[in-house]
């Protein structure tokens, strides 16, 4: 029994690494299946469309979709994935996950001749309870790429913010830029709840930059960067 029981109207932040932290992206093309996945499977009616698949996208933006969850932001890193989410209907971020890991697995487990799971169990979630931490909580996922890099943002030292914020900004696979006003490659990311967080992308920027070091890492389930 999952501890966290999912209302509808409220947020959640959701997470999951690679058994035994193995990476689960390999290359881009992994990126880019997972990313097209978040479209595609958070829609109820998307199994009712014949034909569809997840390599095959074009067009679907504009079809007749019931959203499960409303995606608040999201990171994607080698080995991990952080989304925020805000379910919007019964069971929804249950049906979104399944139907998210039960397809990327099969596929990840065919293109590189392996069998059995891929993920750390079941994915985790943490029911945001304050306004604060709904605020908190894009900044940290859209800060977790510089891992990936020399900027140590989880110590809150003093770090080049030049260096850190263009970093971010070329990372393809986070919705940072689409806190940053520009536009999405697919319909991932439901913009108005963005307005609802920060009203106008300057007002992200100027939050972001003023990361609180271990004030935000106390909200990461992979204090050994996963």
């Amino acid at each position: 029994m999952r501890k966290v029981q999912f209302a509808n109207n409220y947020y959640y932040h959701v997470y999951n690494r690679g058994v035994d932290k193995r990476e689960i992206f390999l290359d881009q093309n992994d990126y880019l299946r997972f990313y097209k996945s978040l479209f595609l499977f958070n829609d109820a009616n998307y199994f009712a469309m014949s034909g569809k698949n997840v390599e095959s996208v074009q067009g679907l933006a504009l079809s007749n979709r019931q959203p499960l969850v409303n995606i608040a932001s999201f990171c994607l890193m080698p080995n991990h994935y952080h989304f925020l989410l805000e379910q919007i209907c019964d069971n929804g971020i249950t049906s979104f996950m399944h139907s998210l890991s039960t397809s990327y697995t099969q596929y990840f487990n065919l293109k590189n001749d392996r069998t059995g799971r891929l993920f750390e169990g079941p994915f985790k979630a943490v029911l945001v309870k304050r306004d604060a931490q709904l605020e908190h909580l894009p900044r940290y996922i859209h800060l977790n790429p510089l891992d990936l890099t020399d900027v140590n943002w989880r110590e809150g030292k003093g770090e080049d913010w030049a260096k850190a914020e263009k970093l971010l900004e070329e990372y393809p696979w986070s919705s940072h830029n689409v806190y940053l006003g520009k536009p999405q490659q697919l319909p991932v990311v439901e913009k108005s709840v963005i307005g609802q967080i920060f009203n106008t992308p300057e007002k992200y920027k100027i939050f972001l930059k003023q990361w609180g070091g271990r004030e935000i890492a106390g909200l990461s389930p992979f204090e050994d960067r996963a």
